[in-house]
């Protein structure tokens, strides 16, 4: 236990180091300020917004502002992130996929609300595959997917997915979503009826319009060039080595996409695809971090397709430990 606490404790310090050349987005100045001053919370990140704010009180009387302290506070969701990606599967292919692409800079000291998110996320995507194997139950995946829900609604796009998985097994208790899910709704209810709170308004206008500009906020129509041009850009940011091979990839080793596993990550791709197309950036070409997300399932799914198509000599799939025994 002190083994690993101090393992987070040094990639936590490491990833904030780099932190310092991770480019900076649309919402660091406000979300700093918030963090600095009282519990107002963001609604669509509650916990994240709660996290921020608890490091900075933990941080504030060595000397950190609130800018440093959420910093720290994304650095370590990347430094537990490092440990659950290492755990769930060392090869090297896979970790390239997942940890060497743009997509990870938002775990590397950048200030925003991002990183717990994707952290919570990567959690749900492993606990997914035992549960699809029979090896655990349907709680521990739910709970780490609605913590994700908690600090950013963002990934409730994910939702229809996993409640596919969910009716695939009929053995799956009623509780295991009913709880999570209730503990979900009574903390976003709670935080945003006692707490201070701000948030953007949640209509259609927040997609691309389709033929004219309808609000002041937006800066292009679906499909125009400009539109075109920064979704481009998205892409390279968010790929992996700046490049976007993410879905050239899938489409190359498709045949590997051979389980139910790799099957909801595909789905989970897809739709990331999709929200990343449809929805509108705000802050144009500084909302890099928000639209980055939609490569966090992507990348999850090339990694395990390497790590099938080109295994380590040593006698198992990606150089892992054979998964224990169920009886165990």
């Amino acid at each position: 236990m002190a083994g690993r606490a101090a393992l987070t404790l040094i990639l936590t310090v490491l990833l904030t180091w780099l932190g310092r050349w991770t480019p900076s987005s649309g919402d660091s100045l406000h979300m700093a300020y918030l963090a600095g001053h009282g519990w107002t919370v963001t609604m669509h990140s509650t916990l994240t917004s709660l996290i921020h704010r608890l490091v900075y009180l933990t941080l504030a009387p060595f000397g950190f502002d609130a800018w440093h302290a959420i910093s720290v506070s994304g650095s370590l969701a990347g430094a537990l992130a490092l440990q659950l990606l290492f755990a769930h599967r060392r090869h090297p292919l896979f970790l390239i996929a997942n940890i060497c692409a743009g997509s990870f800079l938002v775990f590397v000291g950048e200030v925003e609300n991002y990183a717990w998110v994707n952290l919570f996320l990567l959690a749900a995507f492993i606990w997914i595959e035992p549960f699809l194997q029979k090896r655990a139950p349907a709680w521990p995946a739910l709970t780490c997917f609605f913590l994700a829900v908690s600090a950013h609604m963002l990934a409730l796009f994910y939702l229809p997915p996993l409640l596919w998985l969910i009716r695939r097994r009929t053995d799956v208790k009623p509780w295991e979503l009913a709880a999570p899910l209730f503990v979900f709704l009574a903390f976003s209810t709670l935080g945003n009826a006692l707490l201070p709170h701000e948030g953007i308004e949640l209509s259609l206008t927040r997609l691309v319009p389709l033929f004219h500009i309808e609000r002041k906020d937006q800066w292009f129509t679906f499909f125009s060039r400009a539109h075109l041009e920064i979704k481009t850009y998205y892409l390279f940011k968010a790929g992996i080595f700046f490049l976007p091979l993410g879905w050239p990839i899938v489409l190359i080793l498709r045949r590997k996409i051979d389980s139910p596993f790799k099957r909801f990550l595909l789905h989970c791709a897809v739709i990331g695809f999709i929200w990343n197309t449809l929805w509108h950036p705000d802050m144009g070409w500084r909302d890099w971090d928000l639209f980055s997300q939609a490569a966090i399932p992507l990348h999850f799914l090339v990694g395990e397709l390497l790590a099938d198509q080109f295994p380590l000599k040593s006698g198992h799939p990606g150089g892992e430990a054979p998964p224990a025994s169920s009886s165990q």
